[in-house]
């Protein structure tokens, strides 16, 4: 059969690479999961590694490049191609099933390139103090420190950041950007993956593995950390694009055995639809570390559309121990680009480029509740254009685009500078939340 129906499964890799007893990557032990990905992304991908041979030569013709590989135990060249993996996913959040993305394809995808917290307090009430703050039910713990929380407002999701578990030794909660009121009642917490900063910088949960499966052919990469992370809108559908770097690719068509049904979420895919885009209406504590946790005011914007590219500089820490020719690979920088589409100016923020303003930036989806909700936040966002130049180059109405990157984070806060709040989600400089 020609068929090229397929299917991509992830697992992920408890050592780097999934090296066996013999130096050769494995399947053994690994546990696949299929994606519910778009298929033309999948392909065969990678090209062998090679040394060319510019030997001297009496004529005109050319001498076969040597192979960059090992050996097996019978002497034969063990064959190996390196490449990217993409894979393109909407973010349908886990639903009720289970309350954690420990085994779910989210997790994985997410876990080769970012860390991730999960709140101790998943839902409760509270009773709002004001915008800013709230007292919980149960007590939370320093680590919930940067996560995003969500809450149901007037039938709207709203979204924002845990600044303090514990203000002032009395239990409440302070969180930034506000919320549109003082007078909601419930928040829930959203398991947080982040980019780390300050000690923890350059780490991130654990690489992937990804078999490719189909009619007549079957292929593995191992040892794939993630290169960047788009998301996009698809008629309102929030569409993640993921790329990684794998060390290892081999085929194993021998043993194919068709497409694998996909394993689907039982959540709702995220829409940017019954939900906000938010600036706060002040400057985050940045290059200078907060003495208190941000209660940052809020500006809501007339968003059309947005999209967020997390671009992961790799560099593998290269060893001759195995046919990976590294151990791992380290996140040794990243960048973060976020664009607004406004369908309304803002003047508010005409002067925040020229003045160097930094401000957070929170964009929310719907719906929320148990295993529901996505959020992307910049805690400390700076502008990298102009917003007084606004896009009139349509026929119909103009529109300004606010282009934000990363800066430096520092509101966080739980009243010592050198807290464990660090090691986990806060201070983090990016984040994504989804519903558990």
């Amino acid at each position: 059969m020609a068929v090229t129906h397929r299917s991509l499964s992830i697992a992920s890799e408890s050592a780097f690479g999934s090296l066996g007893s013999d130096g050769i990557p494995s399947a053994s032990g690994l546990t696949f999961i299929s994606i519910p990905c778009e298929r033309d992304p999948i392909v065969i991908a990678g090209e062998p590694v090679i040394s060319e041979r510019n030997d001297a030569r009496d004529g005109p013709y050319f001498v076969p490049p040597e192979i960059d590989t090992v050996y097996d135990g019978s002497g034969n060249r063990v064959r190996r191609r390196t490449g990217s993996v993409v894979c393109r996913v909407d973010l349908t959040t886990i639903g009720t099933a289970a309350d954690t993305y420990a085994s779910n394809y989210l997790g994985y995808l997410l876990g080769a390139g970012f860390l991730t917290q999960l709140p101790s307090i998943l839902t409760g009430n509270t009773t709002a103090v004001d915008a800013n703050t709230f007292t919980p039910a149960s007590a939370f713990a320093e680590s919930d420190i940067g996560t995003l929380i969500s809450s149901s407002i007037s039938g709207r999701a709203e979204y924002s950041a845990v600044t303090n578990h514990n203000l002032s030794g009395g239990g409440n909660v302070t969180i930034s950007p506000a919320l549109s009121t003082s007078s909601y009642t419930a928040a829930r917490g959203l398991q947080t993956w982040y980019t780390p900063s300050r000690g923890t910088a350059g780490t991130y949960g654990s690489s992937v593995a990804f078999r490719i499966d189909g009619n007549n052919f079957r292929t593995y990469a191992y040892g794939c950390v993630l290169e960047s992370l788009n998301i996009s809108l698809d008629n309102g559908r929030l569409m993640a694009e993921f790329t990684y770097q794998s060390a290892y690719i081999t085929d194993d068509h021998a043993n194919a055995a068709g497409p694998v049904e996909p394993s689907y979420n039982t959540g709702n895919a995220p829409f940017f639809r019954g939900a906000y885009a938010v600036l706060s209406s002040g400057s985050p504590a940045s290059l200078i570390n907060a003495t208190v946790g941000e209660t940052q005011g809020r500006l809501a914007l007339d968003a059309e559309e947005f999209s967020v590219t997390v671009t992961n500089t790799l560099t593998p820490l290269g060893h001759s121990n195995s046919i990976l020719a590294m151990s791992d690979m380290e996140i040794t920088d990243v960048a973060v680009e976020l664009s607004l589409t406004l369908s309304s100016v803002n003047t508010t923020i005409k002067d925040d480029f020229f003045n160097r303003a930094v401000r957070q930036v929170l964009i929310g989806t719907g719906p929320v509740g148990d295993g529901l909700g996505c959020a992307i936040m910049l805690p400390a966002a700076q502008l990298t254009v102009d917003p007084n130049v606004y896009d009139v180059s349509g026929n119909d109405i103009v529109r300004q685009t606010l282009t934000y990157q990363q800066s430096r984070y520092a509101g966080d806060y739980s009243g010592d500078l050198a807290a464990t709040y660090e090691s986990n989600a806060g201070c983090s400089p990016f984040r994504l939340g989804l519903g558990i």
